[in-house]
């Protein structure tokens, strides 16, 4: 039985060229002119590797991403895992996954919920945090948004796990406050002065406005008929001439049209400066009747600014020039720069705020400092009382020294009688024990600040008080969590710390 051959004739060269009549390839040209005398490691990107199976033996033990996986084990996330209770739809992101993503993203100073997501696809530690997993930038930022209030129990959490890894007392205490930009500009605001003007302009601009285009549909109704536009095309109607008539007619509809969008645009932005001028009436009603003042007499100064993009935000001095921006205050451990209090407001001072930080304190950690230090800002003589009756000493400047300006000697002997509380402040902050105290201050709180503000979150994502009390949580629990990895302290599970 013979067999028929399939095998194809072999396709003869199309071209024989001779080697030595070659091209030179780019590559080989560009190393051929360069010559150097010191040799040079080979260089293959296309070189296949042999990689080690998991990520984690790629990034090693101590890695941040690989500490921030092990906090699955030692923090509690049981107030993230309660909002989920309703069984609908694709299954969810693992909530824990989600939580240590956005954890180790604001450690790494990456607050973008596109960039987050840029990572998840590019960036092996990412990877690994995820398991491979790539949430999208809406994920992210429906998730950060979602639980604001657990980041504050996130915040006290790592607190809890610090004091079972090794913090067992307050010595001394820091307190500071800086300001944050908001995410809103100050060209976007408006001062009470301005508001009342602005609003008639505006009246007048969607009064013109409606006139116009009122006047343009009057005509087009005497032209076409009530109820008629004008750009129908009949069949009497397929002349191009005429055709091109009607067009014309139908474009200025278009334009009547127009108008009353931009009317309307303007009639959106007259509600919002209302709105303004209206909360800042209220505000200084309230301010009014909190100082037993009358209030319906009260009125906002003319300066009062109302921001349109984060109404909640307030404009203060910042670096030199004036942002919008929150005031938020840290209160930390000396000795570990952890963040023990923490909290954002919308006051630019820091009047009255040392007594509730100290109080936090002590809910958060149960525990009481030994001592404290301030700047001349929190320079309060009922404030200070609250807090030395805890058993505090407090050591609060009373004004700032020139720099460069050499510090008068210490006192010696006694006080002497009929010191006011400011002189009896200041004479013991020049004491020796009182300069050593403060200057503590100089590098835990203000070192603090710009840890979190540098490597964290350098602005606000988000908009509105609460808003940004919840990512401010969120940055201060992830700076903890950076400090109780950079000592070095293990980490207990959970189950651990229980027993």
């Amino acid at each position: 039985m013979s067999t028929t051959s399939t095998k194809k004739p072999e396709q003869a060269a199309l071209l024989e060229v001779a080697a030595s009549e070659k091209p030179e390839r780019e590559e080989a040209k560009s190393s051929a002119r360069f010559t150097s005398p010191r040799p040079f490691r080979e260089w293959e990107p296309e070189q296949g590797q042999l990689l080690p199976q998991y990520a984690r033996e790629v990034l090693g033990e101590g890695h941040l991403a690989s500490f921030f996986v092990d906090l699955h084990k030692a923090l509690d996330f049981s107030p993230i895992l309660g909002a989920y209770t309703k069984e609908c739809g694709q299954p969810p992101y693992h909530p824990v996954m989600m939580a240590l993503l956005l954890m180790y993203a604001y450690a790494r100073g990456i607050t973008s919920s596109r960039e987050i997501e840029r990572r998840c696809e590019t960036d092996i530690a990412f990877r690994y945090l995820t398991g491979g997993e790539r949430p999208d930038h809406d994920t992210v930022c429906t998730f950060r948004v979602r639980h604001l209030e657990a980041f504050r129990a996130l915040f006290v959490d790592t607190l809890r796990l610090a004091r079972s890894s090794g913090l067992k007392k307050l010595g001394h205490l820091a307190v500071d406050g800086s300001k944050w930009k908001a995410n809103a500009s100050k060209h976007k605001a408006m001062s009470y002065g301005r508001m009342e003007e602005s609003m008639k302009k505006l009246d007048e601009q969607i009064d013109k406005l409606l006139e116009e285009a009122a006047a343009l549909d009057a005509e087009e109704d005497k032209r076409y008929g009530k109820g008629r536009r004008g750009d129908e095309l009949p069949e009497e109607l397929k002349n191009p001439k005429k055709r091109a008539e009607r067009l014309r007619e139908a474009a200025r509809q278009l334009e009547a049209e127009k108008k009353l969008e931009l009317a309307v645009e303007k009639e959106k932005r007259r509600e919002k400066i209302q709105k303004a001028k209206e909360d800042l009436e209220k505000e200084a009603r309230e301010k009014a009747e909190a100082r037993g003042e009358n209030p319906e007499e009260a009125k906002p100064s003319e300066k009062a600014q109302r921001n349109f993009t984060d109404p909640e935000s307030r404009l203060m001095p910042r670096a030199g020039t004036f942002q919008q921006s929150y005031n938020a205050q840290v209160a930390a451990d000396a000795d570990t720069q952890l963040i023990v209090a923490q909290e954002v407001g919308q006051s630019a001072s820091d009047a009255r705020q040392l007594a509730p930080m100290v109080e936090q304190v002590e809910t958060n950690t149960g525990l009481v400092p030994r001592e404290l230090s301030a700047d001349s800002g929190y320079l309060c003589e009922e404030d200070i009382e609250k807090v030395e009756d805890k058993g505090v000493e407090c050591f609060v400047a009373t004004g700032r020294s020139k720099h460069g300006e050499e510090a008068p000697p210490a006192p010696r002997g006694r006080p002497p009688a009929g010191l006011s509380f400011k002189q009896s402040m200041k004479r013991k902050l020049l004491t020796k024990r009182g300069r050593k105290a403060y200057a503590r201050r100089k590098v835990t709180a203000e070192p603090v600040i710009g840890q979190v503000k540098n490597g964290v979150l350098p602005r606000f994502s988000l908009r509105g008080l609460t808003k940004v009390q919840g990512e401010f949580s969120l940055a201060c629990a992830v700076h903890n969590l950076k400090k109780l990895w950079k000592l070095g302290w293990e980490l207990p599970s959970l189950a651990a710390q229980a027993a």
